[in-house]
């Protein structure tokens, strides 16, 4: 065993390495109602402003101490500023006001700080005491509040870590929260990051040491902690990577940290030289908008760089929109409101208005011809969103018909300002055969490819796949649309008259993909796959249409063949005076866009389906959103971007699924090839994922060779039943096949959700038999209420309903009430016959677990003593290697049972009620007290102790420090009055009160 105590010493060997220094909490003087450490506190304050007087310092500390709200999150914002900005204080002498700005932190020389870790550090608040295992202290304030889980034990795990911090932070002590940096959960293996406000799901791995460093995998407490707590990163991280928007607190991840420290150094050296800063390469999905908003802050920032204006490029008003959006939300973190420029003549006036600073926010088509210098400072550094060659041309380019030359919006955009500096941020990589890009911004200065954000859990896996044979599209004319669509797009934005052209001839396969026949096949397929799938996520998918003309048709079709799907299914489409007026009403205008983004956004909202035809295909996250149908032709980095929606990270979503009408793949591979070579394996076929389900329900298959598994496929319930439960006995018939079965069960969950479409019925019939199994296993063995999504509606209900034997024992007030009696001589019998004695000896030992946690609350001598016997029971179990052990440890179980109940009753024995012999097994549990004194001695102490408790004690006394104080004494009193050995007694007062504290607790 690696137990928690021991991970605890191994962290804060960590610590001590990286100079940090340490103290048990027990060796600091302090109120623990207080968790700022005032002494400390005060000394750093006055040693970063040597000039200060105590009546500054006592209004410093006044502020610090003391908000104006209970909320934790405003307090903890409010306190950030304090920490990165300074406190002011307006102190009044001699007739005017002065202003003080105090320092808490230097930040430049990080050794000028005090860093102390503390352990086991007790909180009391609202009088409920409550202990965190590490809080770092920085200069005196708790920065940072770790949370470890014990490596070995596999029904602790990292999530709990986070569920207590979060316990701690939203009930028991808030307080030490609003002074929190980040926080720190780990078990040895997985060790991850977060902020106050990030769910489990947001908390991240910290996988580089230092900048230039590879990324290292399964390592993950090495590199948090040799990565993110070298003190001044940790301080650079605090101070300038840590942003606040109105709902939440967003810290940088390392790629974003790392990435954007390069992007500043680059953009530093390029305002020196040529002007090209280069490019950053970071998939979609990865925080791009929040890097460029962390980039931004440090620009501004840069003592060298002296308040630069900053020019943000877009290539589309809603991307603009979104991205401004973004951006003035960190306004605070940026020292100033963005402008979002109106025109190009805009640009200029906000331009010329300012000699440094200000961000101003533009699309690239206000660059579309030369009108002439908007402004030759070099000052100025330009951050153009999504670069891609096809937007960013400077070369000419010529009208075959009328010899016409025209130029990109690149060559115009830097002729407008010709001594700025460029930097390009991309989703999608630059293409390996162009260089243009590379050539107007610079080289590549990080890469955060596809494969890594999947491997960080930043995005999940893309799978792919084609229903196009199932809709009998002609392949000659699916070519075709692939020519047309081409030549639109690589002229896109271009040549205008080539578009127009394309457009006119494109009218034709508007006929092909908008056939009537065609869009109800298409729909009816679209209907029956989303109810296949719909409740393993949540339900929300998006469809992409061809046109506003087959968008229409196709939302018409799906509501004759789903009447009642009038709330389900929505198009998002920006408003079009040729709509027919019943389009009109659909489409609605601007406002009902809004409402409707914020509807698709809730998980909640009964609208589930979109239909789109560009809109939302980028900057639209919506991390909920697990499939996307895709009837329009799509091409490079449009098509990576539009796919990208469905990789955003949410609960129990294992993948996104891209369902194919049209005939992708081809551009898909191609798109891919301009990827990483790990990325081009990235995006899976979904055939893929239906050849893994199904070579892993052939490994089941062959683990259950010897089982008849057919009762589950027929019409009895009870028989289906009888089948789950036979198999989950089976399956756990020695620790390794229950290991391996778990393990394999686990996947082929994963792995189901994403392929369902492709299988069989009768394959996905016996996929839910294991996958049941799986539940029921889980139901038995687990305390609380078991996922139910594990298993598809019809099973999850049918186990909610299921009854043992003589359907009187109900499973589900079994294994999930604590309430429920399972030890009465009636259950027992129930358990002894039954065959399954996997299933019985598991939910008797978890049973027995939980009798032994409300023993404790009773007896705290005999907690311990059977606590220890208990766990070698389980352990004998895990050990198992055929029927006759299991039979010999469910025995071993009764008689413990048996022996348990006995020591609780040996009091009547003794004329003792359960709270004296509670106290006297307490006094005796000492062989050498035994030895000292007769038992009747321990037994007149033990009334006496009784008696004491009851007359002394106060509502909540066991929460209330001096409450306990007090009653610590009478205690004292109590045994030295009865003779009590002095060198047993802080030992024995210390068990009685403990004992006493559990008592009250169980009341």
């Amino acid at each position: 065993m690696f137990t928690e105590e021991q991970l605890e010493n191994t962290v804060i060997e960590y610590f001590q390495e990286l100079g940090y220094h340490y103290l048990p909490a027990h060796r600091l003087q302090r109120d623990e109602r207080e968790v700022l450490l005032l002494d400390r506190l005060e000394q750093a304050i006055t040693k970063l402003n040597p000039d200060i007087s105590n009546d500054v310092l006592q209004q410093v500390m006044l502020k610090l101490r003391h908000f104006d709200t209970n909320d934790v999150f405003t307090n903890n914002k409010v306190f950030h500023q304090y920490l990165t900005e300074n406190v002011e204080i307006a102190e009044f002498i001699e007739g005017e006001t002065v202003y003080h700005r105090i320092r808490l932190i230097d930040w430049e020389l990080p050794e000028n700080n005090d860093f102390l870790l503390v352990n086991q550090l007790e909180v009391v608040e609202r009088d409920t005491k409550k202990i965190p295992d590490l809080v770092l202290f920085v200069n005196g304030m708790p920065l940072v509040v770790m949370e470890l889980k014990s490596t070995s034990r596999e029904e602790v795990n990292i999530e709990d870590a986070y569920k207590q911090l979060k316990n701690y932070m939203n009930v028991h002590i808030p307080s030490l929260f609003f002074y929190n940096a980040f926080l720190i959960i780990t078990d040895g293996v997985k060790a991850k990051a977060g902020t106050i406000t990030a769910p489990f799901d947001r908390f991240s791995a910290w996988k580089k040491i230092d900048i230039h460093d590879e990324v290292i995998e399964n390592r993950e407490l090495d590199t948090l902690m040799y990565g993110s707590f070298n003190q001044g990163r940790m301080l650079d991280l605090i101070r300038n990577f840590t942003v606040f928007t109105n709902e939440a607190k967003i810290m940088a991840a390392y790629h974003q940290y790392y990435g954007m420290k390069k992007a500043l150094d680059s953009t530093i050296r390029a305002v020196a030289t040529d002007g090209r800063a280069g490019v950053i390469w970071h998939t979609q999905g990865s925080g791009k908008s929040y890097s460029m908003v962390f980039l931004t802050g440090n620009l501004i920032k840069s003592p060298i760089l002296k308040n630069p204006t900053i020019v943000v490029i877009t290539d589309r008003n809603d991307l603009d929109g979104q991205l401004f959006g973004t951006f003035s939300g960190a306004s605070e973190f940026l020292r100033q409101t963005p402008l979002q420029a109106e025109s190009r003549s805009h640009i200029k006036e906000l331009l010329e208005n300012r000699k440094t600073g200000g961000i101003i926010f533009s699309t690239i088509q206000k660059f579309e011809e030369e009108t002439g210098l908007l402004s030759d400072r070099k000052n100025i550094i330009v951050m153009v969103d999504e670069a891609h060659r096809s937007q960013y041309g400077v070369d000419a380019k010529y009208d075959l018909e009328t010899g016409e030359q025209k130029y990109g919006y690149a060559k115009y955009l830097r002729g407008s300002l010709p001594n700025a500096t460029f930097i390009a941020f991309t989703g999608t990589p630059i293409e390996t055969t162009d260089k243009s890009t590379t050539g107007l911004f610079g080289d590549i200065i990080d890469v955060y490819d596809m494969t890594q954000a999947v491997q960080d859990g930043a995005t999940v896996k893309i799978y792919y796949e084609s229903r196009i044979a199932k809709v009998k599209l002609d392949e000659e004319k699916m070519n075709e649309i692939d020519r047309e669509y081409w030549n639109m797009q690589v002229n896109e934005g271009v040549e205008s008259y080539t578009v127009e052209e394309s457009q006119k001839r494109l009218s034709r396969m508007e006929q092909i993909i908008g056939d009537t026949d065609r869009i109800r096949q298409i729909v009816a397929d679209i209907i029956e796959h989303y109810e296949d799938r719909k409740n393993l996520v949540a339900g929300k998918a998006m469809i992409v249409a061809y046109s506003r003309k087959t968008a229409y048709k196709m939302y018409q079709e799906i509501m004759r063949q789903r009447p009642d799907w009038e709330d389900k299914v929505k198009i998002v489409m920006t408003e079009n005076n040729q709509d027919p007026e019943e389009l009109a009403k659909l489409v609605g205008n601007k406002q009902t866009r809004k409402e409707r983004e914020k509807e698709f956004k809730d998980v909640n909202s009964p609208f589930k389906i979109v239909i789109v035809v560009d809109m939302w295909l980028t900057g639209f996250d919506v991390p909920a959103l697990d499939t996307m149908y895709i009837d329009k032709p799509m091409k490079a980095h449009n098509l990576m971007q539009a796919i990208a929606r469905v990789n955003r990270v949410y609960p129990g979503k294992t993948g996104g699924l891209i369902v194919d009408y049209i005939g992708l793949k081809r551009n898909l591979m191609e798109a891919l090839k301009t990827y990483t070579k790990r990325d081009q394996d990235n995006v899976q076929e979904n055939e893929e994922a239906r050849i893994l389900a199904l070579n892993i329900l052939e490994v089941l298959r062959n683990m259950f060779h010897k089982f008849d598994y057919s009762g589950f496929f027929g019409n009895s319930d009870k028989k289906r039943y009888d089948t789950i439960r036979n198999g989950a006995e089976f399956a756990q018939a020695t620790e390794k096949r229950k290991t391996l079965f778990m393990h394999e069960t686990k996947r082929l969950k994963d792995v189901y959700k994403i392929c369902t479409g492709l299988l069989t019925q009768d394959q996905k019939d016996e996929i839910s038999y294991f996958i049941a199994i799986r539940s029921f296993i889980m139901k038995t063995t687990k305390t609380g209420t078991p996922d139910l999504k594990e298993i598809n509606e019809r099973i999850s209900k049918m186990l909610e309903e299921a009854v043992l034997s003589d359907e009187v024992l109900v499973l589900t007030e079994a294994t999930s009430s604590e309430s429920f009696d399972l030890l009465n001589e009636e259950n027992i019998a129930k358990l002894q016959a039954m065959p399954q004695k996997n299933i019985a000896t598991s939910i008797l030992m978890r049973v027995m677990k939980q009798k032994l946690s409300s023993v404790k609350k009773t007896n705290l001598a005999v907690s311990r003593s059977f606590s220890e016997r208990f766990e070698k029971i389980v352990e004998q179990y895990h050990n198992r290697t055929d029927d006759m052990d299991v039979l010999e440890v469910f025995e071993e179980l009764i008689k413990f049972k048996n022996e348990l109940e006995e020591a609780i009753e040996q009091g009547k024995h003794l004329g003792l009620s359960y709270e004296e012999k509670a106290f006297f097994d307490v006094l005796g549990a000492d062989p050498e007290i035994k030895k000292l004194m007769e038992d009747k001695k321990l037994i007149a102490i033990a009334k006496d102790l009784v008696e004491t408790v009851r007359k002394h004690r106060t509502h909540d006394w066991d929460k209330k420090v001096q409450a306990q104080a007090r009653m610590r004494l009478y205690i004292k009193k109590v045994l030295r009055k009865h003779g009590y050995p002095p060198t047993k007694e802080p030992k024995a007062v210390e068990d009685v009160l403990e004992q006493a504290k559990l008592q009250a607790a169980g009341m």
